[in-house]
């Protein structure tokens, strides 16, 4: 009888995880939140054709950004470094169209918004896990929320859930990572950028950390990322 009221039990907390997943990507993947790209009219209709022959579609480069003004607002303001640099990570990719293309039931389709997926860790464990935070408010209000979120997560995957429009982000804190291949790139329609980095390193009296961009050709050029880099330098140099 114990047994049958425990599983009873368990059962209910697994349909309402369920229906709270549901919920939650119902809430940041609705129709009105992305709009279908017209192929025969896309200016980038050969490219994409032409990637899309590709098994392999995806590619990566790496670059270092200066982040001491990042790590001076860091310790004078006391948020995590990890967090601050994803939200302006973030901030920067939404403000760019391609990496908010995705393909839904067959469709290139551009998202209003992504959000955050991102690999944490606390200092007493080895292993890591997984976390989907929503893309809102200011740098501080992020982080502050997020925080919060992560240190209260005991599950593998935490957050809102499993939802295409996003950026993965990790690191290697204990490593000048250069160059970094990420898992699970086997998809051609996988669409949703990786950007990874290693710790930052003193060079020349400035702070410096090498960032991974790997991003789906299909929609994305070497000439996007490098606008990425460029104006996430700008925002980094700028934060105050």
């Amino acid at each position: 009888m114990v047994f049958c009221s425990l599983v009873r039990i368990f059962a209910t907390k697994l349909k309402r995880m369920s229906k709270l997943k549901t919920c939650l990507y119902d809430h940041y993947v609705t129709e009105n939140m992305y709009h279908p790209i017209d192929i025969n009219n896309w200016d980038r209709r050969d490219l994409y054709e032409h990637f899309s022959r590709l098994k392999l579609p995806h590619f990566a480069v790496a670059a270092y950004i200066d982040v001491t003004r990042l790590l001076e607002y860091k310790r004078r303001e006391g948020l995590s470094f990890y967090l601050s640099l994803i939200y302006l990570t973030t901030e920067v990719l939404n403000g760019i169209d391609n990496f908010r293309l995705r393909i839904i039931d067959g469709q290139v389709v551009s998202f209003d918004t992504i959000h955050t997926n991102f690999t944490h860790k606390r200092p007493e464990e080895e292993v890591f896990r997984f976390h989907t935070a929503p893309f809102e408010g200011t740098l501080r209000q992020y982080v502050e929320t997020t925080s919060k979120a992560i240190a209260s997560q005991t599950t593998l995957f935490g957050g809102m859930g499993d939802i295409p429009n996003v950026v993965y982000c990790s690191c290697t804190p204990n490593l000048d990572a250069t160059a970094i291949i990420n898992p699970g790139m086997e998809n051609p329609d996988d669409a949703i950028p990786r950007v990874n980095w290693g710790k930052y390193v003193e060079r020349d009296g400035r702070w410096m950390i090498n960032v991974t961009f790997t991003a789906n050709h299909r929609f994305v050029d070497g000439y996007h990322i490098g606008v990425f880099f460029e104006r996430l330098q700008v925002a980094i140099n700028e934060i105050r």
